[in-house]
């Protein structure tokens, strides 16, 4: 069976009218907007899907493009979002600051310091980003959160009584109290304390200071605040004392007085140990309101030591000659001044010794009046007649009266102390012609022979019966070799006779009457 072929010829066209030209541009419009809205109805219907899903993802998390303080939390839950934060400031927790003072650095942690960080507040503020409002509200937090980010700050926590409990702690360790100039004296060491100025924390201060530096919540050095404490007494408070007891503990004091009896062994040291006893230190307040020491040097002492001194220097006079008178007393021949020390004289120049003048001191002496005087010759208690002597040399040579009446002039108005030892030879004195003696027998060793002073021993027998008959302390007493007649003419007992022989033999006998 062959093909066929068969041909249809054309449609004729027709053209449109003018009606159906103008309703065709506004259909096509139409149908555009209508795929636009449906285009859009199906938009929000994903957008709502999506949200509803995103909501039913991130109810427990924190939505997208949020962090903290730099730290991203979005898309964590609030562990997660917890531990991020940690981890971001683990090192500043650790050691918020490190503080120094000089060589010494301290690194305490955030609790030892009080110091912490509001993680669980920042991370609450970021888990209600976008749930707080309405829901309308929610969406459009949630789609500015996307589009632009959130970046919450985390707040810096201080306890300052924790700060400062942990500063005060640290202030042990480095405050010095201010140590006070002074001085004193052990034996005669100076012993100076000098000024020395304390340390002492700026507690407040320093709390300023690291509550600053913690703001940056990384790690930060920072200074100990201090500030130097004065000493209330200063070394120059303390220098005129120093000076003044330096002066006066320059050396020993050396005393001597070459012009005395007893020179030239008459000399004396005073060492430094010594002085530094009359010294005392009083602390007490100066003319200008400032601390000072008032350096007193003790006169009584000074005093004290030169009474031995004076005791050594002294040279008392002579007695006078009394005449007795019955009784009223009167001085016959005055006695000789003595000398002693001027005593305030040599404590004016000790005092210029230790102000720094010599201290090798020549002592002054000054006359002393006789013991006794005008002034006191009534009180010497002379009113009775103690004892008495007699004896006779009528039948004398003249050799002997000359003698006799020599000696009874070296012997007439002797004053005897209390306690005092008459010798019968000191009172008599050289036996020479210019006392008026002239030369006469004597007994010498069991014989007579010519001796100057023959018929003395005529005197000091007398004056040894004064002193026997007045129950006196015969302290010395020679008989003669034999027995004299003329020593028995008043009817005498024998052996109440006294020999006496210049430098060998004396009669001699103590004043215990107490006057």
């Amino acid at each position: 069976m062959s093909e066929r072929t068969v041909s249809v010829p054309p449609r004729e066209r027709r053209r449109p009218t003018p009606r159906a030209r103008a309703r065709g541009p506004l259909r096509r419009l139409f149908e555009w907007l209508l795929v636009l809205l449906t285009l859009a109805a199906l938009a929000a219907t994903l957008a709502t899907a999506a949200v509803l899903l995103g909501e039913r993802g991130l109810a427990q998390r924190i939505y997208p493009h949020i962090s903290v303080r730099g730290v991203p939390v979005g898309g964590l839950d609030r562990d997660a979002a917890r531990r991020a934060i940690a981890r971001r400031y683990a090192s500043f927790l650790y050691s918020p600051v490190s503080i120094s003072y000089g060589a010494q650095i301290w690194r305490p942690s955030a609790e030892e310091l009080g110091v912490s960080l509001d993680v669980d507040g920042a991370v609450g503020a970021a888990l209600a980003i976008g749930r707080e409002d309405e829901r309308a509200d929610n969406l459009r937090t949630a789609a500015a959160v996307w589009d632009q980010g959130v970046d919450l700050p985390l707040r810096l926590l201080i306890d300052q009584a924790a700060m400062q409990r942990y500063l005060l702690g640290l202030a042990t360790s480095v405050e010095v109290p201010p140590t006070n100039a002074d001085v004193a004296l052990a034996d005669a060491q100076i012993l100076v304390r000098p000024e020395a100025w304390g340390i002492q924390v700026m507690v407040d201060e320093t709390i300023a200071e690291i509550t600053a530096a913690a703001q940056a919540l990384d790690p930060q050095p920072v200074v100990l605040r201090t500030r130097a404490l004065e000493p209330r007494v200063r070394d120059a408070d303390m220098a005129p004392a120093v000076a003044r007891l330096r002066t006066l503990l320059d050396g020993p004091i050396s005393l001597s007085s070459p012009s005395s009896r007893c020179a030239p062994g008459c000399g004396w040291a005073w060492p430094t140990t010594q002085i530094a006893g009359w010294l005392s230190l009083r602390h007490t307040t100066g003319d200008d309101g400032r601390p000072a020491v008032a350096v007193s040097v003790d006169q009584g002492a000074i005093r004290s030591a030169l009474m031995p001194v004076a005791a050594a220097l002294r040279e008392e006079g002579t007695l006078p000659r009394i005449d007795w008178n019955d009784g009223a007393l009167r001085i016959a021949t005055p006695g000789d001044p003595g000398r002693g020390l001027d005593a305030s004289q040599a404590l004016a120049q000790i005092n210029a010794a230790l102000g720094g003048g010599p201290r090798a001191i020549r002592l002054p002496l000054v006359a002393l009046p006789p013991p006794v005087n005008e002034t006191n010759l009534a009180s010497l208690g002379i009113t009775a007649q103690v004892g008495l002597g007699l004896s006779s040399f009528s039948r004398s040579e003249q050799y002997r009266i000359t003698n006799i009446r020599a000696g009874a002039r070296q012997m007439n108005g002797v004053l005897i102390p209390p306690g005092g030892t008459f010798s019968f030879n000191d009172n008599l004195g050289p036996v020479t012609a210019e006392n008026g003696f002239v030369e006469g027998y004597a007994i010498i060793q069991n014989r007579t022979q010519k001796e100057w002073g023959g018929g003395l021993c005529q005197v000091s027998t007398t004056v040894f019966r004064a002193a026997f008959w007045g129950g006196l302390p015969i302290v010395e007493r020679h008989e003669h070799s034999f027995r004299i007649s003329w020593y028995e003419e008043l009817g005498e007992p024998p052996g109440l006779d006294a020999a006496i022989f210049t430098g060998v033999q004396d009669m001699r006998f103590t004043n215990d009457t107490g006057g």
